[in-house]
């Protein structure tokens, strides 16, 4: 089978990370091929992948981009089509009745936040019932689209890299810290974590924050710590390549974003064992993995008041032995979302989906 992935880029970013896996996994018994608009990669593909960008010397319009794929698609002839994100989404099928392929699209975030503006919904509602086949990380946001896209269509979870569950739960001594990890941007809405830590701060004066992650919020972030005098108290850490280690020893993590897909940095804080508090945001992804009080805590998106409660009642009240088990629990739902179980999953379906454009 040659199957041909369609992807924004290659740089770090959960959907990023799933495309991939799947390639470097089903090279060994498939031909891959990749296109993206930009060139930059920032994983580590197969050699035998094929790789093409959208991108060249002069700066590409929509129109441009457009004949280069189906360039790419007519020498390639893959057997099926797989596409992630809005861009590439609306893209490839803008071509779908000039290539004749069976096409499947990937909703990677919230959909009410994707097609928000009329002219997504608009691309979304002319375009998306071209697909053979749909593939969503939630329940609720397959939910948000028509029964007729629903029908052909699955829910497929992230998978978790196997790197954080090779890592054994971490036993020893646990460090006075709350970790988050995210891109500083609004949708993380890390201003709610520190304003809910703030709030707790005297009664917890032995812990710290740390936020690891850049994005274009940085300075407003560092404003507000100043503001809240929580200098020596909360750090802003910047990107690390192995977060698993920074983060594996401390006692509680907090996710406070306004939406979700399928939160990655959750997941990985899941697989290392660590006791997880999470908005239960749209679209989803926090409530499939987090079962309330079983194997962490989940609180209301923007209320800073009950986040703030939350985290004192886990770092106060709580007993080794109680958060033993939420962790031990954090762990055994991580372990289901297995790299070779998640490819498992996509193969299986991509297979069902080409039989079934055979058989029209």
């Amino acid at each position: 089978m040659k199957i041909l992935f369609c992807i924004g880029s290659l740089e770090k970013g959960g959907a990023e990370r799933v495309i991939s896996n799947l390639a470097n996994d089903f090279i060994k018994n498939n031909e891959i091929v990749i296109t993206t608009t930009i060139k930059k990669i920032e994983y580590a593909l197969d050699e035998n992948i094929k790789f093409y960008s959208l991108e060249d010397e002069k700066k590409l319009n929509e129109l441009r981009r457009l004949t280069k794929l189906y360039k790419i698609v007519k020498k390639e002839k893959p057997d099926v089509i797989i596409s992630f994100l809005t861009g590439p989404n609306f893209r490839i099928l803008l071509l779908k009745k000039f290539i004749n392929i069976p096409t499947i699209i990937s909703v990677r975030n919230d959909p009410k936040i994707e097609y928000g503006t009329l002219k997504r919904k608009i691309f979304m509602k002319v375009l998306y019932p071209l697909a053979d086949g749909f593939v969503f990380q939630t329940q609720e946001a397959k939910n948000f689209f028509s029964t007729k896209i629903q029908n052909k269509s699955v829910v497929i979870p992230n998978p978790i890299k196997s790197e954080f569950l090779k890592r054994k739960i971490y036993e020893g001594k646990k460090e006075k810290t709350i970790i988050s990890v995210g891109r500083l941007e609004k949708q993380k809405n890390h201003k709610l974590l520190i304003e809910a830590f703030y709030e707790i701060s005297n009664e917890i004066p032995e812990y710290k924050l740390i936020i690891y992650g850049e994005g274009a919020l940085r300075r407003e972030l560092e404003e507000e710590i100043k503001k809240l005098g929580l200098e020596d108290k909360i750090i802003l850490a910047g990107i690390t390549d192995n977060i698993a280690e920074k983060i594996e020893k401390a006692k509680l993590f907090v996710m406070s974003s306004d939406y979700e897909g399928m939160p990655n940095a959750l997941m990985e804080a899941m697989a290392l064992g660590l006791v997880c508090i999470s908005t239960d945001c749209p679209c989803g992804g926090p409530k499939f993995l987090i079962k309330n009080n079983k194997n962490g805590y989940l609180t209301k998106v923007n209320d800073k008041f009950e986040l703030a409660e939350i985290m004192k009642d886990v770092l106060k009240n709580k007993n080794d032995m109680e958060l033993k088990e939420i962790s031990n629990n954090a762990r055994k739902m991580a372990l289901t979302l297995k790299e070779e179980n998640i490819d498992q999953i996509w193969y299986k379906y991509i297979t069902e989906v080409i039989t079934n454009n055979l058989q029209k």
